[in-house]
């Protein structure tokens, strides 16, 4: 009975083991942007070859992706010995890496062919997740040394790696640390955001600018001039962002816009309505943007007229210049509403107007 029950615990501790060391290994920050309709949502996977990153999506499968991976199998070598390395990367339809995932009992391992600890998985989970590391500057041969004791040991950090980059990789896998993040941040991210490019329509550019990560809303921005429409969403999105007065975002906005996009007159009305509702500095941009457009919206002229009497001096200045620019001044309507402001009780605006008049041939009534 004894035998037996030794025996039993013998085989029973092998088992937990075996079924600890098969558990999947999986590090991930949120993906942080809401597609609802589950319907829409799919996983893309991204040919295993670094030097052929075909996407092909699952067979079957439509809609929006929720994130890309790439099933990448390749070798760790250090001791004169190799190990392969297979290990799933993920991004987010941005090209924001997300996290990976070992399967099936593989894990990571450093030169001393020690595995990872708990702690050496978060760094490299960290470490990836930096797109500002000045690692993606480095080549192998610059993170490793070149003498005989070194050549076998590459992922080793005593004397094998340069000291100034030693705080970017996982002490004692520096060959792993730059192969994973030069696979994060090197082509494949490239081809992720080209596909994105490719589906960019008003309803995901939407949802991308809902993501609470400031780089995915950055993203998107930068790409606004993709769209070949600007429906009501979109517009209502962006005078979202201009309200929130932070100018990066709304410079990103602001410049983003194409002549063509800046044609539409329910974008010029909904810009100019944002006048005295934002920062001077934005205000500014609003006024420039106007200027470039191919011509002023009669919609926002008429909206302008009738606002006229609650623009300060600085406004002011700047919408007689949009007026010039787009040639406007002979509208009777201008100089009738610029004639009922003589005489104004601030010399400033008053002095403004009647330079205007005067420069255009036209007198106050």
């Amino acid at each position: 009975m004894i035998h037996w029950i030794k025996g039993f615990l013998i085989g029973l501790s092998l088992i937990l083991f075996f079924y600890e060391k098969e558990e999947d290994i999986r590090y991930f920050q949120p993906a942080t942007i809401p597609i609802a309709d589950s319907s829409r949502l799919i996983t893309v996977s991204i040919n295993d070859s670094l030097y052929r990153q075909e996407m092909t999506p699952k067979e079957g499968a439509a809609g929006i992706p929720l994130n890309y991976f790439m099933d990448l199998h390749t070798g760790v070598c250090y001791d004169n010995t190799c190990r392969p390395l297979k290990i799933r990367v993920y991004w987010n339809i941005t090209g924001r890496y997300l996290g990976f995932e070992l399967l099936d009992g593989e894990y990571l391992s450093k030169y001393d062919h020690e595995p990872f600890s708990t702690m050496e998985y978060e760094e490299l989970h960290r470490l990836l997740a930096d797109p500002f590391l000045p690692l993606g500057t480095y080549s192998l041969e610059d993170l490793v040394g070149h003498s005989e004791t070194d050549a076998h040991s590459v992922d080793g950090v005593s004397g094998a790696t340069a000291k100034d980059v030693l705080e970017y990789v996982v002490p004692g896998a520096a060959y792993t640390t730059h192969k994973l993040y030069h696979v994060v941040h090197g082509p494949v991210q490239q081809q992720v955001m080209e596909l994105t490019e490719k589906q960019l329509d008003p309803y995901l550019f939407t949802e991308i600018l809902q993501s609470t990560d400031q780089s995915d809303r950055t993203w998107a921005l930068e790409r606004l001039g993709l769209l070949t429409k600007l429906d009501d969403s979109v517009i209502d999105a962006l005078m979202g962002i201009l309200l929130e007065e932070e100018y990066f975002q709304s410079y990103l906005v602001l410049k983003s816009l194409t002549s063509e996009q800046l044609e539409s007159e329910e974008l010029q009305l909904q810009l100019f309505k944002l006048i005295g509702k934002v920062d001077h500095g934005i205000e500014n941009l609003i006024f420039d943007q106007l200027a470039e457009a191919a011509h002023l919206n009669p919609a926002v002229v008429d909206h302008s007229l009738a606002n006229l009497s609650q623009v300060n001096g600085p406004q002011l200045v700047k919408l007689l210049k949009l007026y010039t620019v787009h040639e406007v001044y002979n509208s009777a309507k201008l100089n009738e509403a610029l004639g009922e402001m003589i005489p104004h009780e601030n010399s400033f605006v008053e002095r403004q107007v009647l330079q205007f008049l005067e420069k255009h041939g036209r007198s106050p009534e």
